[in-house]
């Protein structure tokens, strides 16, 4: 997905709160529009991208604090203005590829949960995953909901702001558009994992051909044979999402390169993958067995 604006935040979670700030704890104003007179605005929590607050489970939120004037127009925080976030938010640092360490991915309850997940194993991502929550898991409570708030200071218009965000289930898949989004046409999954994905193949030398290089190490089955992804349980289209956004499986061991890091990265279009692209390839994957 495209670069957000208007941001520049870091996530420092534990299992009972969590911090979206920038480096020193502070979300700098944006260039986006105008600031406005304290007296004249209020505080208010929106998406960067602009759309509702609410979300599936799968999703990654990208959040910022503006100012809302007495007429509706919406503005940019003024300079120097600190935004401190706190939420239930789990914290989710991925483990080494290959790590056998105790999974660190919250079990699924009653109530949704949203996590960040830095992971360490994947420098190229840079500062990507540290400005995301993800939609993990939507819970089993009807209406169910993520609260955030946010204290700004440092600045003219101090105060609080929160929101409430409503989370949903992931939409269904549907695997004709799924087997199109796979394909070289699309996403172009197959040219690592493999038409039906299947996964790799091994040469004769005992390395895999992952998108046409050699490396000690396959990509791995995703399909419905068993043991792979598609037939595991423990997966779903949600954890398929987050996955493949975070570069983790589900039990929060970090992807290794040439995974491709699909949050931003811009698929058929140009534009990042959705959440239901996600859940039509996870349907398409569901079908192949070989």
């Amino acid at each position: 997905m495209s670069k957000p604006v208007g941001i520049a935040t870091c996530i420092a979670a534990t299992l009972a709160t969590a911090c979206l700030a920038s480096a020193c704890s502070s979300e700098s104003a944006g260039t986006g529009g105008p600031s406005m007179p304290a007296s004249r605005s209020s505080l208010q929590i929106v998406t960067v991208a602009g759309g509702p607050l609410e979300a599936v489970a799968g999703d990654a939120l990208r959040l910022k604090v503006v100012l809302v004037a007495a007429d509706d127009s919406v503005g940019d925080l003024p300079a120097g203005s600190q935004v401190t976030w706190t939420s239930p938010a789990a914290a989710v640092t991925a483990l080494p590829p290959n790590s056998d360490a105790p999974s660190p991915m919250p079990a699924p309850g009653e109530q949704p949960i949203v996590a960040s997940i830095p992971n360490p194993s994947r420098p190229d991502q840079g500062s990507d995953l540290a400005t995301v929550l993800f939609v993990l898991d939507p819970g089993t409570v009807q209406n169910a909901a993520f609260q955030v708030s946010a204290t700004v200071s440092g600045s003219s218009i101090p105060g609080d702001a929160s929101a409430s965000i409503n989370i949903a289930p992931t939409p269904a898949g549907d695997w004709t558009r799924g087997a199109t989004l796979y394909g070289a046409t699309g996403a172009n999954c197959a040219m690592c994992h493999g038409a039906t994905g299947h996964g790799s193949p091994v040469n004769l030398d005992g390395t895999y051909s992952v998108g046409g290089v050699a490396y000690s190490f396959p990509a791995p089955g995703i399909n419905a044979e068993p043991g792979n992804a598609a037939s595991d349980p423990a997966w779903n289209a949600a954890l398929f999402a987050v996955a493949s956004r975070a570069d983790v499986d589900n039990g929060g061991i970090g992807l290794r390169l040439p995974m491709p890091d699909w949050l931003d990265r811009p698929g058929p279009g140009g534009q990042p993958l959705t959440t239901q692209d996600f859940a039509d390839i996870y349907a398409f994957l569901k079908t192949q067995t070989h």
